[in-house]
């Protein structure tokens, strides 16, 4: 099965090191210097004490072959609108996967001419060390859903996945997302403000209670959650990954936009809308607004 990967970044880079090893896989980057590093030294993987690399195609995003039997999207929300003329140029029939933080991307996704679209919500700590190296800080899942279409090509991937890179078919994708936005709204732009890693935020009290607020107010937006997410589990998974450092700290520390926009952002207006009152996640967002506009230099 040929799978193309749009993104050379963290996720891209930690899909392709996996799939590569079953699947003929062609990542697609910007950047000629990354295409160049990729195809010289393969993707390169660190798991804790064990490293393997994996040979795969690469391409840049304005040389992109246009037929793939299933291609995956794992750019940040924010760079998704750019690639809309290409994603459209491509077989209608061929399955895209979008693997964004956030709910914000839905609507716009939703909208392609496509026929089967998938979400995904990716479970794994990773961290890009340069252009072909990625560290696999925390082994966890990839879950995906259905948004419109069939399955097709994805059983293929799911079935034949390896042990240490499993994926998880569920049935409701809003459902799906939201329980990954619950666990990023409360571990995120906090770890960005604090500067801290993912486990200090249980430890300290004051850290703790902002994150059982946070939960509070997500609750007010969606109710329903409630039966689906407890804040025990998010707790859980602060512990779990204790020692990484989460996607928004990592791009604060980097002076680079973060996904508050397709985290909070979004939140707010739907809060606006409906008219509740949620000052914690307002305070939140606009600190990160804050901080990220000084480092991109106002």
């Amino acid at each position: 099965m040929k799978i193309g990967i749009i993104g050379g970044g963290a996720v891209g880079l930690l899909f392709a090191g996996y799939l590569g090893q079953k699947f003929d896989v062609t990542l697609i980057v910007r950047r000629e210097t990354q295409v160049q590093s990729l195809l010289m030294n393969g993707i390169t993987v660190h798991n804790g004490g064990s490293s393997f690399t994996t040979r795969v195609h690469s391409d840049l995003l304005t040389e992109v072959p246009m037929k793939f039997d299933f291609v995956i999207v794992a750019v940040k929300e924010y760079d998704l609108k750019p690639l809309e003329k290409v994603l459209e140029l491509m077989d209608k029939n061929q399955p895209l996967l979008f693997l964004q933080n956030g709910i914000g991307h839905l609507e716009w996704v939703g909208s392609l001419p496509h026929h089967n679209l998938l979400a995904g919500s990716v479970e794994h700590g990773a961290l890009k060390e340069n252009d072909h190296v990625l560290n696999h800080l925390g082994v966890g899942k990839t879950n995906l859903a259905l948004i419109k279409g069939e399955w097709g090509a994805v059983e293929e991937l799911v079935s034949q996945s390896i042990p240490s890179f499993p994926f998880l078919l569920k049935q409701d994708f809003e459902e799906m997302l939201l329980t990954k936005l619950f666990v990023n709204v409360l571990i995120n732009p906090l770890t960005a403000l604090t500067r801290v890693r993912n486990g200090k935020l249980v430890e300290n009290p004051h850290l703790h209670q902002l994150q059982r607020d946070l939960f509070q107010e997500l609750l007010l937006l969606y109710p329903h959650m409630e039966r689906i997410v407890s804040f025990e589990g998010v707790v859980e998974i602060c512990k779990n990954t204790y020692e990484n450092r989460s996607s928004m700290l990592k791009d604060i520390e980097s002076e680079r936009k973060t996904e508050i926009e397709s985290i909070l952002g979004v939140l707010l207006e739907k809060a606006q809308k409906e008219h509740h009152f949620v000052p914690i996640m307002n305070v939140v967002y606009r600190l990160v607004k804050g901080i990220e506009r000084e480092g991109l230099g106002g």
